[in-house]
């Protein structure tokens, strides 16, 4: 009974071998080849869980055994030997969780008539995706320091280019919101592939910077409590430095400085975040000073005498005889008169600062007796002539 059983056996095992070895025999000519490649080509990507179909290319009969070369290196068989004929084949296989990153296929074949061996690297990819969120004011500038969630979980704040990266974000819809200076701005985002995906918020942002006032004199000197308007509306006025600093919001403005009758303005573009200068010139009229002396013919100093500056009464002298007058540089005529005294004038030009000026006095009986001996004197010479 078992020798039946035996030749059945044997004759089922020649009529799969022999076909083969015919095969091997017809092509015996040539080398033994052997090239392999997925379906999606070498390099292409795919998912845990994808199929995989390799398909092979044979130049005779032959076994092959395939390998999968996982990204931690290992190396697992993904079936038991194939039996294949001379030509193309393929067979598939599901992707399986062994990790994320570059995978390869190797193919190994023995034939009577040589070996041979190919592989085809290709990529298992997680299912996920980076999200770049990007926050801008309205003028596209970044904004730093806003708060951005996913579903409703903070993130990160934005860093100074404005930027959030959120890594691996698996398949699927999410939320992704910006919180900035009290207001919230969301949106949907779905991922389905593995390219980074771009969120983009604007924020009206309120822009401000500072203008910084100097109001200096014609000489350069700093002039303070100078009122100081902008764009028409009075801010304030200027330290005892000529100095004023105002925050205001970013664009062009108009800065003008009013001190008693003198002004002056300037066009100041301001910028966000930034300082602009604003130099002004106040025409401080120039001030002269008369110290004015009235003394007699002996060089003492006459009180109570009226002084005129330009027919102008300038007041009276003090005790030591003195009249300060403010007026403006230039010529000028003084007069000085007191009671008892003729009447004595003098012409001036004043400069910047103080000028000191003398007038003298003379008694009015001194001037008699003067008169007396002038007239004697000259009846005396016209008396010596005659003789």
């Amino acid at each position: 009974m078992k020798k039946p059983v035996i030749i059945v056996l044997f004759l089922v095992f020649a009529a799969s071998v022999v076909p083969l070895y015919s095969q091997a025999f017809a092509f015996s000519d040539e080398p033994f080849t052997i090239t392999i490649e997925v379906d999606k080509g070498c390099g292409g990507k795919y998912f845990v869980g994808d199929m995989l179909t390799v398909t092979w290319v044979v130049s005779h009969p032959c076994e092959i055994d395939f390998w999968e070369e996982e990204p931690d290196g290992v190396r697992r068989k993904l079936s038991s030997s194939i039996i294949a004929s001379a030509g193309t084949a393929s067979r598939g296989w599901t992707l399986k969780d062994y990790g994320y990153g570059r995978r390869v296929i190797h193919a190994e074949a023995v034939s009577p008539f040589g070996m041979g061996n190919a592989s085809c690297e290709y990529y298992v990819l997680k299912k996920a995706a980076d999200i770049r969120v990007e926050v801008t004011d309205q003028d596209g500038m970044p904004i730093s320091a806003v708060d951005v969630l996913m579903d409703d979980t903070y993130i990160a704040a934005t860093d100074a280019s404005g930027s959030v990266v959120i890594p691996e974000v698996e398949f699927g819809e999410h939320t992704i919101t910006a919180k900035y200076d009290n207001e919230e701005q969301s949106t949907r985002v779905r991922i389905a592939s593995t390219q980074t995906q771009y969120v983009d918020f604007v924020f009206t942002v309120e822009k401000q910077g500072s203008i910084k006032i100097q109001v200096v004199t014609q000489n350069g000197d700093p002039v303070a409590d100078v009122d100081i308007y902008i764009d028409g509306f009075k801010e304030g006025h200027t330290d005892p430095d000529g100095v004023f600093t105002v925050i205001v919001p970013a664009g062009a403005h108009t800065v003008e400085a009013k001190w008693q009758n003198q002004s002056d303005e300037q066009h100041v573009t301001v910028f966000n975040n930034q300082m602009s200068f604003a130099d002004l010139v106040i025409t401080v009229p120039v001030e002269a000073v008369l110290g004015i002396r009235v003394e007699d013919d002996a060089g003492t100093p006459l009180s109570d005498a009226n002084v005129y500056v330009d027919n102008v009464f300038a007041g009276r002298t003090d005790t030591q005889g003195v009249v300060q007058y403010k007026t403006v540089p230039g010529a000028h005529t003084l007069r000085a008169e007191k009671q008892g005294y003729i009447t004595s004038s003098s012409n001036i030009t004043a400069g910047e600062g103080q000028t000191d000026a003398v007038l003298v006095l003379d008694q009015e009986g001194n001037a008699a007796l003067s008169t007396i001996l002038v007239l004697v004197g000259v009846g005396y010479m016209l008396m010596r002539k005659r003789a």
